[in-house]
């Protein structure tokens, strides 16, 4: 059989053309004989087929690459905008930020991002910012600052049970407490009359209303 391979090889051109399917082949096969191929190997030389087998290997890994997902969308200008105006008109850090965003019903936004957003401006994403710390700007304001919130109390009625809700407002200075009167559809019509309400109580009693905190 040597002798008769011999004479066929003597009878073939000197370089022989493979298809991609027949050089997958051979790679396959060779890859089992290990270094025992170099004395074996005669259409192309060895070093030839290890470059083979490292062609294969890099397609490999570049077909096993996921394909890179989208990156996040910038975050709008308004949104930017209203970041930089509360930090400046506060002193708030990014988390409270976050937060009273939150509240507007913008929740496409990170608290990364509200962080970069402010060192972008240069800005401290910190509590503590420009002349002094959140608990100066409550001393400094203190006469000027009420702090608001709902409240609920569950009462038992002729019906059974109801949940009340009212407003409470609280004078920072003076702790002066201002409640409305109850009600069990706490809608936004009744809301903004019972604001409404608080303030010319503010005015009557003669502490005025700069900032409010809820």
């Amino acid at each position: 059989m040597k002798e008769e391979n011999r004479f066929l090889r003597s009878r073939v051109p000197a370089q022989i053309s493979v298809t991609s399917k027949e050089r997958q082949g051979l790679i396959r096969v060779g890859r089992k004989l290990g270094a025992q191929l170099k004395e074996l190997i005669s259409i192309v030389t060895y070093g030839s087929f290890l470059r083979w087998i490292r062609n294969a290997a890099g397609q490999d890994s570049t077909r096993k690459v996921s394909p890179r997902k989208p990156s996040r969308p910038r975050t709008s200008d308004d949104i930017r905008t209203l970041v930089v105006k509360l930090a400046q008109e506060n002193s708030w850090g990014y988390t409270r930020i976050l937060g009273e965003l939150r509240k507007l019903g913008i929740r496409k936004i990170s608290r990364q991002t509200v962080k970069n957003i402010l060192k972008e401006h240069g800005l401290d994403p910190g509590p503590q910012r420009g002349k002094g710390s959140w608990d100066e700007f409550l001393k400094i304001h203190a006469d000027t600052l009420w702090q608001c919130d709902f409240a609920a109390k569950r009462m038992w009625t002729l019906r059974g049970f109801v949940d009340l809700y009212f407003l409470v407002f609280v004078h920072l200075g003076t702790r002066l407490c201002w409640i409305s009167p109850s009600t069990v559809h706490p809608d936004s019509a009744r809301s903004c009359q019972q604001a409404r309400t608080f303030l010319m109580h503010a005015e009557d009693v003669q502490l005025p209303v700069a900032f409010i905190n809820s």
